[in-house]
């Protein structure tokens, strides 16, 4: 019954948000309520959790209610991603085509790494992944990529978890762990040799916005047997090349 309490307050507040519009951007509580059919009382408290949140503000002047600030800061990461993926998409296709690989764009999605984009060539290997997917950070050249250049807290929990064996090759110490990510961050792009999947190689470069963070990494993906230590080499100062390309599209430029 508690639950049921829950979701259907949730609804609610949903209801609320989605209930502003362009032409009509501030209302109150008793005009949401008769639009929604809701109690004044249950509209009152439910747009007061969603003030704390910043998700609404009411205005001094009215004493109507309008969106906040927060919703404006939702929207933005929204449209950074659907910038990132329409500015990437083109160039991990020429990736693909050129290695004949697979090739990925990706972020970080708290303790994992999610997939926006995947393109394949028509020797890639069948590889269990798509956009949407959720993968391990600490076993995937994404993974280690973002984690490398993310905040220390973010790495401390990964280790606090502690690092799932996947393969013989997939690093567990933490100590190890923490020297290949400061390696990453050395030479500017990373490498899983079989530390997913036995005899896969996947090798990652980054992604930064218009301030120089890093918010993606690009991979090529491939049968370990065909990306030899040579080969590696050579796709890592052109995934480098690409991740600088799709950055200098999201407003970076390297100094």
């Amino acid at each position: 019954m508690e639950k049921e309490h829950v979701l259907s307050s949730v609804n609610n507040a949903i209801k609320i948000l989605r209930s502003f519009k362009m032409e009509n951007p501030q209302k109150g509580v008793r005009e949401l309520a008769a639009e929604l059919g809701l109690g004044k009382s249950s509209v009152q408290r439910i747009l007061a959790t969603l003030a704390k949140e910043g998700l609404v503000r009411k205005n001094s002047e009215t004493n109507k209610y309008e969106l906040g600030l927060s919703v404006l800061e939702l929207s933005s990461i929204v449209l950074g991603h659907i910038d990132l993926h329409k500015e990437a998409l083109p160039i991990i296709t020429k990736l693909a085509n050129t290695f004949k690989e697979t090739s990925h764009l990706a972020i970080l999605d708290n303790l994992e790494i999610i997939y926006l984009c995947k393109v394949e060539s028509e020797n890639s290997i069948k590889l269990v992944s798509h956009p949407g997917l959720h993968n391990h950070t600490h076993s995937t050249s994404s993974g280690k990529l973002l984690l490398a250049y993310s905040e220390p807290f973010l790495v401390d929990t990964i280790l606090d978890k502690g690092l799932e064996r996947f393969t013989s090759k997939t690093i567990t110490d933490p100590i190890e762990f923490r020297r290949e990510l400061k390696q990453i961050c050395q030479k500017g792009y990373s490498v899983s040799n079989g530390e997913l999947r036995d005899d896969v190689t996947s090798l990652s470069a980054p992604v930064r916005d218009y301030t120089g963070k890093v918010m993606a990494a690009i991979n090529l993906v491939g049968p370990s047997n065909r990306l030899t230590k040579r080969k590696v080499e050579w796709m890592a100062s052109e995934l480098i090349r690409s991740g600088e390309l799709i950055s200098e599209k999201m407003g970076y430029w390297k100094r």
